[in-house]
């Protein structure tokens, strides 16, 4: 059945990385950088473009996109040409890379990316499955809605529930996808999925494993396996909640900490080309932001290492020339006040509001170390490959603290932020600290293997340069590495290819085994279609899937949403008064939930299903996702309602028809 979907999904790649590639490129980045940051800078486009196509009235979709990557891409070849003109051409004598060192990134992203298709078709199971969760209403109705509307914008999504603005970067990147292959909604929504783990994902990966550790093979091999080994991400995201807004934001969030790396020097992979990187990271942050505001405050807390590190670095010759270069020391102290005041008042404001932050802890202290270290949180296995191979990038870098340093740093602010969160009592201190991410642990939870896969990196990158160095002392290793001295090229060759074959399969075996394959397991639950599955069941998506037949397409349906009946819209194209569980209703909808059972004797009722065009319930009984009891009196007794017929029912699914109010 993947395999008629295939075209689909390859054509959806092709499609979101388009666009940044294109800007990329004008932007004057070349090969595999180029295709890295590609997909950070599609989401910067296609948010920017489904914010502005509302208020030049032209409905979002595959020319407004195009149009919008083709003016950045100009503008971008402006700048970069303009910077060019001013510098004074000379570029540092250096050898290009060899062919293989050209070649591994694009096979290291092939592997990465087949092995995480493989598991995310293991979660999904059919590409029209969906997740059987509480935000699946939400997240699937609003595609739904922004097709129906032509516009994806974060200034009118929220219009799909009462609300005002709402971050929308997930729900323009798959309501595009939708549009653009013609895939039916949950279709969409799963192909978005998969390209977004198995093709951001990886590719943001490499590039800022390759830009800040280096482009050895065997580290770029190394991070590509790493970032295809881990429960925490990509799968977790397609697991809990449903987080797709997360799955996006972190997909990208590789190439916002690659570019500002780059910004800072801490990325010696990458040639200097400050404007150009500088204009990217704008881009990117664009997406991030609207992607999902607590993501960019996961780059902004990886930034703070890197701003640590420069200041350790420049300050003692800033300060020591003080009384000639007191203007000197007065900007410098300026700018690090001036981000270090930014970077707090981000902290305590951008953020959710309290009453959405009411996760508690899930562990002890100790336990949610534990997890921290083996990267294995949320009660997942170790990483058995993974995590051996961090814990020593961890340890170089405290040991080479000058080229390394701030990675470390960088994997201890995070591991604390999840012990907070994951460990720590409910208290001020732990809300100060996680509730930028809603104090939940899961979102931590999966921001732990973008800096794991950056230590596998540093690991590898310290035994390469270990086992370079060693091969002449030591013959053995020589022998083992390269073969016997007898043997000519080629054989040699044959040979190396041989054992790095053998232990990029050993290492993918690994890989899979641990928190991986456990993740799997328990996501693919929550897509599995069964007689009692707690958002929809096989009786009510039946039931859906013959509303086209049987309710009149300008029709709203009346429907407790806490059941999944609100996926009547998403599923079966015909509209709920509540595209999500916690939309707002009109004053008639009200009515109608608290009175339909008095309307044979309350002429308001049938005024407010006529107001509402609530000629149709949906009924699918008590069972709710989260297993509450929020029915309404209106909804009850349906089947003792004389002013219903019972006009379809499958199982205990039923939909009524209000006989006494007319058309």
């Amino acid at each position: 059945m993947w395999w008629s979907a295939l075209p689909q999904i390859l054509g959806a790649a092709v499609l979101l990385i388009s666009p940044g590639l294109l800007v990329a490129l004008a932007l004057r980045f070349r090969g595999f950088d180029a295709l890295g940051l590609a997909p950070a800078l599609s989401v910067g486009l296609i948010v920017a473009t489904s914010t502005l196509t509302p208020f030049v009235n032209v409905a979002f979709g595959l020319i407004p996109v195009a149009a919008m990557a083709l003016a950045v891409a100009a503008a971008g070849m402006f700048a970069a040409r303009l910077r060019s003109a001013r510098s004074d051409g000379q570029q540092p004598d250096s050898p290009g890379p060899g062919a293989l060192d050209r070649a591994a990134p694009f096979a290291a992203f092939g592997i990465a990316a087949f092995l995480i298709a493989a598991s995310a078709v293991k979660v999904i199971g059919t590409p029209q499955a969906f997740s059987q969760t509480y935000d699946a209403v939400f997240h699937l109705n609003s595609v739904k809605y922004a097709l129906d509307t032509g516009q994806a914008s974060s200034l009118t999504i929220g219009g799909m529930t009462g609300g005002g603005f709402y971050p929308a970067g997930w729900n323009a990147v798959a309501s595009l996808v939708a549009s653009v292959t013609g895939a039916e909604v949950a279709a969409a929504v799963n192909i978005t999925s998969i390209v977004l783990a198995a093709v951001f994902w990886p590719l943001g990966c490499l590039l800022m494993t390759r830009w800040i550790v280096g482009t050895r093979p065997s580290v770029t091999m190394g991070a590509a396996i790493a970032c295809a080994s881990l429960g925490a991400f990509p799968i977790l995201m397609m697991d809990f909640g449903v987080l797709y807004p997360n799955l996006l934001a972190i997909s990208i969030l590789p190439a916002g900490v690659s570019l500002a790396a780059s910004l800072a020097g801490l990325a010696p992979g990458q040639p200097r080309r400050d404007l150009a990187t500088l204009l990217a990271l704008l881009l990117s942050l664009t997406g991030l932001v609207v992607a999902h505001p607590t993501t960019f405050m996961a780059w902004l807390t990886w930034t703070l290492p890197m701003v640590a590190y420069l200041v350790g670095k420049t300050f003692p010759s800033v300060w020591r020339n003080r009384d000639t270069g007191r203007y000197r020391l007065a900007r410098y102290l300026a700018a690090v006040t001036a981000y270090g005041v930014a970077f707090l008042l981000l902290w305590i404001f951008l953020r959710p509001p309290a009453a959405a932050a009411f996760w508690g802890p899930y562990h002890t202290i100790p336990q949610a170390l534990g997890e921290a270290l083996a990267i294995a949180p949320m009660d997942l296995p170790p990483a058995w490959l993974v995590a051996p191979l961090a814990l020593l990038g961890l340890w170089v870098c405290f040991r080479y603290p000058a080229r390394y340093g701030w990675i470390g740093l960088v994997f201890v602010i995070f591991s604390a932020l999840f012990i907070t969160v994951a460990g720590f009592p409910v208290s001020p201190v732990r809300d100060f600290v996680g509730g930028v991410w809603y104090n939940d642990s899961y979102r931590l939870a999966a921001l732990l293997p973008l800096v794991a896969v950056l230590l596998v990196g540093v690991g590898l990158n310290w035994v390469a340069e270990r086992l370079a160095a060693a091969r002449g002392r030591y013959p053995a290793l020589k022998y083992a590495t390269e073969g016997p001295d007898r043997w000519q090229r080629p054989a040699r060759v044959a040979y190396r290819a041989a054992v790095g074959a053998v232990l990029i399969l050993a290492a993918i075996v690994v890989g899979q085994q641990g928190g991986l394959e456990k993740e799997v397991q328990q996501a693919a639950s929550r897509y599995s279609l069964e007689a009692d599955s707690p958002l929809v069941s096989t009786d009510e998506l039946a039931l859906i899937r013959r509303l086209q037949y049987s309710v009149p397409a300008d029709a709203v349906l009346i429907s407790n949403p806490y059941t999944g009946a609100a996926l009547s819209y998403a599923l079966g194209d015909r509209k709920s008064a509540q595209l999500h569980i916690l939309s707002s209703v009109s004053p008639a909808v009200e009515k109608i939930y608290e009175s339909a059972g008095s309307v044979t004797t309350d002429p308001s009722v049938c005024d407010a299903v006529r107001q509402e065009r609530g000629f149709y319930i949906l009924d699918f009984g008590t069972e709710e996702v989260h297993g509450g009891n929020h029915m309404v009196a209106g909804l009850t007794h349906l089947d003792t309602n004389t002013g219903l017929q019972l006009i379809d029912s499958q199982g205990k699914a039923k939909l009524y028809k209000f006989t006494v109010c007319g058309v």
